[in-house]
């Protein structure tokens, strides 16, 4: 799956499913959204051409982060030496790095869906202040059970309606 995050590869993919989209809204007279999903594992010339991307195929929403493969910088984290892709915690500040960079570039033409290490409200806000329009709670809804869901908004509209 990550190949297809590559320029060449991510542009037929986004080309093929935008169209496919525009066919499909012709016989059900409904558009329906797409959001991507991006790796934390991108290099700042990778995220720019992407962005670009997602903005010439019309995407609306960029995801950021997925899992990681890179064990860069976790050395002391439980697990980390495991296959695989690694989410929660360990991810927070590279998906919080990605969100800011996305940002960026994006300049607000595609909303930004933060996820990545989100425990807490403080967590959300500073996804926020990073440049993203919205959260994905997933390992944090798991460690912290359903109440975050609602600790999380609460904290987001008071912050909202502090603006």
């Amino acid at each position: 799956m990550r190949e297809l995050q590559h320029e060449h590869e991510l542009d037929r993919l986004l080309d093929a499913l935008s169209t496919e989209r525009r066919a499909l809204a012709q016989v059900y007279g409904k558009r329906v959204p797409l959001a991507v999903k991006i790796a934390p594992d991108l290099a700042q010339a990778d995220i720019e051409r992407m962005a670009s991307l997602f903005i010439r195929h019309g995407m609306d929403a960029v995801i950021a982060t997925n899992t990681t493969v890179s064990r860069e910088g976790l050395t002391e984290v439980r697990d980390a030496d495991q296959p695989g892709g690694l989410s929660g915690a360990p991810l927070k500040a590279r998906s919080t790095q990605v969100v800011a960079q996305l940002s960026a570039v994006l300049a607000g033409r595609v909303p930004i869906i933060a996820a990545g290490g989100i425990f807490s409200a403080a967590d959300a806000r500073e996804k926020i202040a990073a440049g993203a329009s919205l959260v994905q709670l997933y390992s944090g809804l798991v460690y912290e059970g359903p109440s975050l869901v609602r600790t999380v908004a609460r904290a987001l509209a008071q912050s909202e309606s502090k603006h």
